[in-house]
């Protein structure tokens, strides 16, 4: 069975969860039967290989008009191989759903998230991307969602019976977090909706932060975070990756993830997978992890976010902690995620 992968950047060492996402899952599912080819945007190759076949595409490096360049090249290169199934990820590149089925190709569409509830896009590109929902939804044979929290929104509920709720998965490190440390961590794009300005306002006096992560596309949200956080004296390591980020999850006394707005946070469930004490943001996709109470803080609250950040140490029991390796197991484990997504393509 040919599987065709687009509507994401490309891998390894690519920064994005639905990249992360993409890198775990074609990289065992290579291993399977399947004839795996992946697009990625020529502009984030690297010289590691990859274990997945990845045909890389140009695009033109716009905000706006980078995935629709990216995804006219995919469209005509599948046009003329043929794959059986063609797995979109994104609801952005989900409008080329129509044109796929048009050339007979099966389509299972990924939906991410709301990419539309993002601070970072205008009205214009906001009404595209829930065009491109709607016409994913319809049009997609199977859909696949991260939680439940996506799966009841009203915009699927008329497709509930294409829909399977399928979630990230995490591999469990082998050291855990000895909750000793003294510098709080986070990581991710910097965009709005990850609240790392809501971070830097709680921030004690004299802490020790670092903020792993950039910007896909200069913007001046991410210029003026940039620059509130060296007036701070935050560090600012740039995109991280394998013993560096190990590293930081390791050694770090407290994980933040302030962000209003997520799908499911790779971010989130690696803090898990290292035992990390955690103060995440009381969003629903957050909530839904299961996590101690005392773990959240009401979404975009200054006020009790840092209040929280000086009591977290002293608040947080190791027992809590030891509970994630639980939840892990028994929801978000590659091995079970992978043998789904398989039987979900076999069904078509």
């Amino acid at each position: 069975m040919k599987i065709s992968v687009v509507g994401l950047r490309g891998f390894p060492q690519v920064q994005g969860g639905i990249e992360t996402h993409c890198e775990h899952l074609y990289s065992r599912l290579a291993k399977t039967d399947l004839e795996i080819t992946v697009y990625g945007r020529k502009r984030y190759k690297v010289n590691d290989p990859s274990k997945v076949k990845i045909i890389w595409l140009l695009c033109i490096h716009n905000q706006y008009l980078e995935t629709f360049t990216y995804m006219i090249l995919a469209f005509f290169h599948i046009l003329f191989n043929r794959p059986h199934i063609v797995h979109i990820h994104g609801i952005g590149p989900a409008l080329f759903t129509p044109l796929f089925k048009l050339i007979g190709c099966k389509v299972i569409l990924t939906h991410h998230g709301a990419d539309y509830e993002r601070g970072k896009w205008g009205c214009f590109a906001k009404i595209v991307l829930k065009i491109g929902e709607k016409i994913g939804f319809k049009f997609a044979n199977k859909i696949i969602v991260l939680n439940e929290c996506c799966k009841n929104k009203p915009a699927c509920l008329p497709y509930a019976e294409k829909i399977t709720v399928i979630p990230n998965g995490v591999e469990l490190p082998k050291q855990k977090n000895n909750g000793k440390g003294n510098f709080i961590f986070t990581m991710g794009r910097f965009v709005k909706e990850k609240g790392f300005d809501d971070l830097l306002k709680a921030l004690p006096s004299n802490a020790q932060c670092i903020i792993a992560g950039k910007a896909d596309h200069n913007s001046k949200y991410s210029q003026n975070l940039v620059k509130k956080a060296k007036e701070l004296g935050v560090e600012l390591p740039g995109f991280v990756q394998s013993e560096a980020k190990e590293k930081l999850f390791l050694e770090c006394g407290l994980f933040v993830i302030p962000s209003h707005h997520e799908g499911l946070p790779f971010t989130l469930l690696e803090a898990m997978s290292y035992s990390c004490r955690i103060l995440a943001s009381g969003i629903p996709e957050h909530k839904e992890l299961g996590l101690p109470q005392e773990c959240y803080f009401p979404c975009g609250d200054v006020n009790i976010l840092a209040e929280k950040i000086e009591k977290s140490c002293e608040s947080f029991s190791q027992a809590n902690r030891s509970s994630y390796d639980n939840i892990l197991k028994e929801k978000f484990n590659w091995v079970d995620i992978t043998k789904h997504i398989y039987d979900l393509y076999e069904s078509l």
